[in-house]
């Protein structure tokens, strides 16, 4: 039962011009002037004021109303509605009962309405602020010329007091409640959505490794971390598929594919925490080895080596065996990042010359 009331309050509008918040605002506020009503129809009717009684009664039934209104797929009516007559009971109110009941520190939560169900500009809800100002002074400039109709008793006064000021509270405390949750989930909703439009432009989508944009920006971090002293060595290598023309060719390139998602896979199941790698393009592979010299560097691709012609790919039915020529160097991070991915790269091209098949440091 309770769910289904909640879920009647939080149910979403129809008309796709229309916001949901700010309907869930106006029927939060409308049940919460209900509850109120309710409890000031229980108040004098138990301290034996029976005039306001009728008052009460009519301004239960209409927020009653301004509930309903927020399911008829008119946003702007309901507004209009709630905000208009909220003015009005207050000033009614002012009139009746005078202004130390406290009734005009619901301004503040008309405000508040105002503030969270408008997405017009700030010009505009300044203004509004300045009007609610000015109707708070103009109320309290009625009380200082007129009495009031009803003259409560101080046990009265002060019980009313008292259920203004918990309603006002309540009331702006569940107003504000819907609307930072609204907004902290739409500011949660855009930072996903900015992760995941980073994570896409920073990693190859055939391979899940960072391309080579981002490798470049890693690299940068790392040589701004050596500047400040923060790291002392890193060794760097670019690694090509040796034959994958071939591949290509002869089994097609979504063969081809296959062998780079799997030779990716192979990298990041043994690199872990030691280092980052990247597709630098094509079959081509950058490594970057973290706080690794060139010697400790060259037994970690010693052991890949190993391990890739061990490794059998599958391709409906055949078996594909590969290997890779790798270039080596300790980072020079005074010279840079072109200097050292040239330096590598030389030395690939040497061991492509060699044979292919090895590791030239």
């Amino acid at each position: 039962m309770i769910q289904r009331f909640i879920a009647m309050i939080f149910k979403d509008v129809e008309n796709e011009n229309e916001t949901k918040k700010v309907s869930v605002i106006l029927r939060l506020n409308a049940l919460i002037m209900c509850v109120y009503f309710l409890c000031l129809l229980g108040i004098f009717f138990v301290v034996g004021e029976r005039t306001p009684l009728v008052m009460l009664l009519m301004c239960f039934s209409v927020y009653g109303l301004a509930f309903y209104t927020t399911y008829m797929n008119d946003t702007k009516l309901a507004v209009y509605f709630s905000v208009l007559f909220t003015a009005i009971w207050i000033f009614i109110f002012i009139r009746q009962f005078g202004w130390d009941c406290g009734i005009q520190h619901f301004i503040f939560v008309l405000l508040v309405l105002g503030f969270t169900i408008s997405y017009r500009r700030l010009p505009w809800k300044l203004l509004m602020s300045a009007a609610a100002c000015l109707f708070r002074l103009a109320l309290y400039s009625f009380t200082r010329q007129y009495e009031p109709r009803y003259v409560l008793g101080s046990e009265v006064s002060a019980v009313y007091q008292i259920a203004n000021t918990i309603f006002v509270f309540i009331g702006i405390t569940g107003i504000l409640a819907v609307f930072t949750k609204d907004s902290m989930e739409m500011e949660q909703k855009l930072i996903q959505y900015n992760e995941k439009l980073h994570r896409l432009a920073s990693i190859d989508p055939l391979t899940g490794l960072l391309n080579r944009r981002s490798m470049r920006e890693f690299l940068e971090k790392k040589i701004r971390a050596y500047q400040n002293g923060h790291i002392e060595s890193m060794s760097i290598a670019l690694g090509d598929i040796d034959f994958f023309k071939h591949i290509n060719d002869t089994y097609g390139h979504e063969c081809g594919d296959v062998v780079l998602k799997r030779l990716s896979s192979l990298f990041l199941s043994n690199i872990e925490n030691k280092g980052t790698i990247s597709r630098w393009g094509g079959e081509e592979f950058l490594f970057a080895f973290h706080h690794m010299n060139g010697d400790e560097a060259m037994m970690f691709l010693n052991d890949l080596n190993r391990k890739m012609k061990r490794m059998e790919i599958h391709y409906n039915e055949h078996v594909i065996k590969v290997t890779m020529t790798f270039g080596l160097s300790e980072f020079d991070f005074e010279r840079g990042i072109d200097y050292s991915v040239n330096d590598v790269d030389k030395k690939l091209y040497r061991g492509k010359e060699a044979g292919r098949d090895r590791t030239i440091y």
